[in-house]
């Protein structure tokens, strides 16, 4: 609901905030939870987490992956310090509240498919939302939109990106970020087909390059349309908010609305996608005074 073309707007958006509202104030009444986000705050690699969710799995605490940065530690997500455990390119811009990150995963499903995915499973709900789906996350380590206490950090972090978005080649560097991604997956897969399963790698890979040539076409297209309608794009704000994340760390996803750049991405997260001005008509209905760790002070239990 939250990018349908409604035509009773005022409808849709109080929608949105009765369901934000909801769900924030179910997160809020879990016991237990606010001193799970004290010890989230506090960066506590002790605390047994079970009711935050998002956070680095397991199997990768005390590791080191991408090859950059420190091992992850119990209490981080893949946005904690995220110019810690990345390569330079993936952030596009930085502030000192905020980072403009690229999706790491590719926008167009066709990669996604069953006949093209290494699992032989339809993986298409993986892909971006929309040709242009980058990410905003606050340098300070913040839990989801729920967890919140005022719409300080969201605010920076949309000023953020329409200071970025005006700037003189900022969509060239959106685009680069884009194709990169594109290009990644399709060496992602080609390497699993080897590791996977070597004789039938070649069938696998003249199938993937098919499919990938017409990818690169689309890709080209939607980078001129990009190009051309950049002055009058209609951009989506909005937030998945808890239980409905993957990523704990607070994040803004920032989509081009024209259904035309959606062509080939997934639609499957529309239905958890809340606008940012839902969120912020509520958490500034709610407002209280900050406290550490950036909660309301007077907590349900």
């Amino acid at each position: 609901m939250s990018f349908s073309l409604s035509i009773n707007v005022s409808a849709q958006r109080g929608y949105n905030i009765n369901r934000f509202r909801h769900l924030r104030s179910e997160f809020l009444r879990i016991a237990g939870v606010h001193e799970e986000l004290d010890a989230y705050g506090a960066r506590d690699s002790q605390y047994a987490y079970q009711i935050l969710s998002g956070l680095v799995p397991m199997p990768l605490v005390g590791k080191v992956t991408n090859g950059v940065g420190p091992a992850w530690q119990m209490s981080d997500t893949f946005f904690t310090d995220f110019p810690d455990h990345n390569a330079p390119d993936r952030v596009l811009s930085s502030t000192n509240g905020s980072y403009i990150i690229c999706n790491v995963a590719c926008y167009d499903k066709r990669l996604y498919s069953s006949d093209i995915d290494p699992s032989s499973t339809d993986r298409s709900a993986a892909a971006g939302m929309s040709y242009m789906h980058l990410l905003v996350i606050p340098s300070s380590k913040l839990y989801n939109a729920v967890a919140l206490s005022d719409s300080d950090a969201i605010t920076e972090m949309r000023a953020h990106f329409l200071d970025f978005w005006d700037r003189d080649g900022s969509i060239s560097k959106i685009i680069n970020a884009i194709h990169t991604a594109m290009e990644r997956r399709y060496a992602d897969v080609a390497r699993a087909y080897q590791m996977n399963n070597s004789s039938t790698a070649s069938e696998r890979i003249a199938r993937l390059d098919v499919v990938m040539s017409g990818c690169r076409r689309s890709a080209a297209n939607f980078a001129n349309m990009l190009r051309a309608s950049k002055n009058n794009a209609d951009l989506v704000f909005g937030f998945h908010p808890h239980p409905h994340h993957s990523v704990g760390h607070l994040h803004m996803h920032v989509l081009l609305h024209d259904l035309e750049f959606r062509k080939y991405s997934t639609l499957e997260h529309d239905w958890k996608t809340i606008p940012f001005g839902a969120v912020e008509h509520v958490l500034d209905e709610e407002a209280e005074p900050k406290v550490p760790g950036g909660w309301p002070r007077n907590r349900i239990e």
